[in-house]
């Protein structure tokens, strides 16, 4: 089956309308009735947050596999003393600043561990790990936790994200933007910081590096 018609089966399934779904998991309706209609395919931040509704994985609704269960259920092995969720080992492979002109760099850094509940429904080969610097997303954020990222090439406006800038720099911004405009808006949630507005050519050196997923560590 197709993303669609699994998203069809869930919902025939589970005996919930499309307004029911989008009302509970925040998505314009419009949206997801072109979806099930197959006029528009749903974006992956979308389709997390249908997989969190249906506990299903994002790999079982993009085709990847024909178990509904997680891919940390198919797939990892987990001793006897870690009752209480799937442990996973995850590379820590660069920091990222909350705040601007922090150059991207991918450096491995160590290794830490996260509950499988952490990835969402996520593959752990379509996430990374990354350490905040600076405190211009604080209080949500602050400098020097851990966060889970998930690899991905667009999110949905009003989403925290990893962002790549002016070639060579990187943040971790709430991603503002309207369809089809020609701005994207980086906003901060520290009140003392101020929004960064890209324009026109500036959105050519522009690129979405991934959305985040998980608070998987809090530095006090």
């Amino acid at each position: 089956m197709t993303t669609i018609e699994k998203i069809q089966s869930l919902l025939a399934q589970n005996k919930i309308s499309v307004y029911k779904l989008s009302k509970e998991i925040g998505l314009n309706k419009t949206f997801l009735t072109n979806w099930t209609s197959g006029k528009a395919k749903p974006s992956a931040d979308a389709l997390s947050k249908i997989a969190d509704y249906f506990h299903v994985s994002v790999d079982y609704l993009l085709g990847r596999t024909d178990n509904p269960q997680s891919y940390q259920d198919e797939h990892i092995h987990v001793p006897n003393e870690h009752p209480i969720g799937r442990i996973i080992k995850m590379p820590i492979i660069g920091i990222i600043a909350a705040g601007y002109g922090g150059e991207a760099r991918e450096e491995f850094i160590g290794d830490t561990t996260i509950l499988s509940e952490s990835l969402h429904g996520y593959s752990p080969n379509e996430c990374f790990v990354l350490r905040v610097s600076g405190d211009s997303m604080y209080p949500e954020l602050h400098n020097g936790d851990l966060v889970l990222i998930h690899r991905q090439s667009s999110v949905d406006s009003g989403t925290i994200a990893a962002v790549m800038y002016d070639d060579c720099d990187a943040t971790l911004k709430t991603v503002e933007y309207e369809p089809n405009g020609d701005w994207v808006l980086l906003k901060p949630t520290n009140p003392e910081y101020a929004a960064k507005r890209l324009e026109k050519s500036e959105l050519d050196q522009c690129r979405i590096l991934g959305k985040l997923v998980s608070l998987i560590e809090r530095h006090y």
